[in-house]
């Protein structure tokens, strides 16, 4: 891993677009561009209200940023403490095993771990092994026995009776 100066923070407004842009970036390595609905006024909605729905870290390397990291807050009634929920991690391919992915999570568990966060959780597609090994070496927990459940667009609608 090189030894690089990784410098993480908060996105600001004047980043829409360049958060877009990872957001694109995102989307294609998953196989999910054809999904792609976000647009920076979306964006600005969610990111950008007070208070924020969810919240971005930019990771920078020599001023230019190669990776973010979009969570927002969740909580567990198990644990009866708030989480925190990554929704997304990415970084660009040339900086993959640098430190840039580690720099951001550790960036996310600083904020969880100051606002007694019982537990940050997000998920990995399976297809994805370098992510697994790179998820397990941070010492995360791959859950075999949890799947996600998804209601959208259409079926939302039909759900709530419209």
């Amino acid at each position: 891993m090189a030894n690089l100066d990784v410098k993480i923070r908060e996105g600001e407004l004047a980043d829409i677009e360049l958060i877009l842009a990872f957001i694109s970036q995102k989307s294609e390595f998953d196989g999910a561009i054809n999904q792609l609905a976000a647009t920076a006024d979306k964006l600005e909605e969610t990111l950008f209200c007070q208070p924020p729905l969810v919240r971005v870290l930019l990771a920078e390397v020599a001023g230019t940023a190669v990776g973010f990291a979009m969570f927002y807050a969740s909580s567990s009634s198990l644990l009866a403490q708030p989480c925190l929920w990554l929704d997304d991690l990415f970084v660009q391919a040339p900086m993959r095993g640098m430190g840039v992915g580690t720099a951001l999570l550790k960036y996310l568990a600083q904020i969880a771990e100051s606002t007694n966060c019982g537990r940050i959780e997000w998920t990995v597609n399976t297809g994805n092994p370098p992510g697994i090994a790179f998820y397990e070496k941070q010492g995360a927990r791959i859950l075999d026995n949890i799947r996600v459940c998804r209601i959208e667009g259409d079926g939302i609608a039909l759900l709530a009776g419209k």
